[in-house]
């Protein structure tokens, strides 16, 4: 098959670029593994991340920028961040986020929420959670010209002249100008997650993707692109969520009501701070993992409320930590139960003395009702009636995964010397240069689907304008 951009996945990365060529005249068609449109997106809790929006300013909030986006990245994570990508996408948001609208997706006005270490709201939360976003944007995609190929699992690209013109699937083989690669990420391939997420993969079989339910989020563009030269940036990055354990729940955020400890039986965080903060507090720990702490009246009176569950404003409640699922996990032997803290320390391997001693001061402060040493800001509970408990607490649940594509500021993708691969875009979750060290708040993942997969699609539709079959091997500043 010949066509103008061969785009291959079909998330909402993939959708957008498709949308973006297909509005500049050009034939495209859309590859997908899977046998629906949607990917990781369709999974997503549908919060976007942005700042400047007509939104924010419905609720007040006048004086937010682009700028303050990205100096708050940017110094969150170092400033190891490349400045023209995240330059790209503070600057374009926005748009991305009137462009999801002007699509169709529903973005109330009283669904706008704080998220991340920053508390201006900046998470835009839609009506129905991510698959609301999916679906809008597949029925956009089926409304033009745009050729959707599903249950089409591309296994290699294909390059003549030291260029891509194309990508096989099996036995066919799809050329274009230009191929752009939104495969999403790597979080359901154990040995891409060894090689290059190996802080969540040391949990080993309790390392799992909240990605799950999409069966291709296997890193496939990623490698193949690598097979041709390509670089991967972003090593060991991403968003690893706290999490029991019990079953393969998406949990991501700690109950209120736990005291959280490491293996000295000392506190190490709020037991409140946001998901975007907790992953990697924990791993940080001796043995990369906690134990939460609580006695039976908390089981009793305080574990039922799920409230806490929904900080993206979306209805996420999610049976993990509740008192019946905590007691068939005590009758099962996973969450440990004594009548002492010092016995309870001895089962879960905590140093008991130190233990005793950390409850001792959590209860204190419950008694002087402030958390002296945290500030927690909610769900303090005093540790004083048997039978005590300790649940293990890793974070070895992937939200996401950061490691990927290097590409320039027009979504060409780079080779490991810098250059840019003639033919090649990217955009999402597929990159490895958007989202850095640390996870800025929930819904940087949508925008950056949306802000590439459309610069990718702008891009590469430009350059075939302009250049077709004959563009050329250009430094990356061009």
């Amino acid at each position: 098959m010949q066509t103008n951009i061969v785009i291959i996945g079909g998330g909402g990365a993939g959708m957008c670029a498709a949308l973006e060529a297909n509005a500049r005249g050009l034939s495209c068609v859309l590859l997908e593994a899977d046998d629906k449109l949607g990917g990781s997106t369709a999974l997503s809790s549908g919060v976007y991340y942005a700042a400047g929006t007509a939104i924010q300013r419905a609720n007040g909030i006048t004086t937010d920028t682009p700028d303050a986006m990205y100096e708050y990245i940017m110094t969150l994570n170092q400033w190891a961040l490349r400045p023209e990508i995240i330059r790209l996408l503070c600057d374009r948001a926005a748009d991305g986020l009137d462009f999801l609208i002007a699509k169709g997706v529903s973005f109330p006005d009283d669904h706008l929420v704080g998220g991340g270490r920053n508390r201006v709201a900046r998470g835009h939360s839609c009506s129905g959670e991510g698959g609301s976003i999916a679906a809008v944007l597949a029925d956009r995609v089926r409304e033009t010209d745009v050729v959707v190929r599903l249950n089409t699992r591309v296994d290699g690209l294909i390059v003549e002249n030291d260029r891509v013109v194309g990508a096989r699937a099996a036995d066919n083989e799809f050329r274009g100008d230009a191929v752009i690669v939104t495969t999403g990420g790597f979080g359901n391939n154990k040995e891409m997650r060894a090689r290059l997420y190996p802080s969540v993969a040391q949990h080993g079989d309790k390392t799992w993707a909240v990605h799950e339910p999409a069966p291709y989020i296997l890193g496939d563009g990623i490698l193949m692109a690598e097979r041709i030269g390509a670089a991967i940036t972003g090593h060991d990055t991403g968003l690893p969520l706290p999490t029991a354990g019990f079953k393969h729940n998406v949990e991501g955020v700690l109950p209120p009501w736990i005291m959280l400890v490491n293996v000295e039986g000392r506190r190490f965080m709020a037991e409140t701070s946001p998901f975007s903060v907790s992953g990697y507090l924990i791993n940080a720990q001796t043995g990369s993992k906690s134990y939460a702490i609580f006695d039976e009246t908390t089981l009793k009176e305080v574990s039922d409320d799920l409230d806490y569950l929904d900080p993206l404003k979306q209805r996420m409640s999610v049976p993990s930590w509740h008192q019946k699922s905590i007691r068939e996990e005590v009758a099962r032997g996973v969450v440990k139960q004594a009548d002492t803290i010092e016995e309870l320390a001895r089962q879960a391997g905590i140093k008991p003395a130190a233990l005793a001693e950390q409850v001792r001061r959590y209860n204190a402060d419950f008694d002087q009702g402030r958390d002296a040493q945290f500030n927690k800001n909610s769900g303090h509970h005093a540790i004083r009636v048997p039978p005590f408990y300790a649940v293990e607490v890793r974070a070895s649940m992937i939200g996401l995964t950061a490691a990927g594509l290097d590409i320039d500021n027009r979504a060409r993708v780079l080779d490991a010397d810098g250059r840019v691969i003639p033919g090649l875009y990217a955009g999402g979750e597929t990159l490895g240069c958007v989202i850095g060290n640390r996870y800025s708040a929930g819904g940087i993942s949508i925008a950056n689907a949306v802000v590439f997969g459309r610069r990718a699609g702008e891009c590469a539709s430009e350059d075939v304008l302009e250049h077709g079959a004959r563009a050329l091997c250009v430094p990356a500043s061009a």
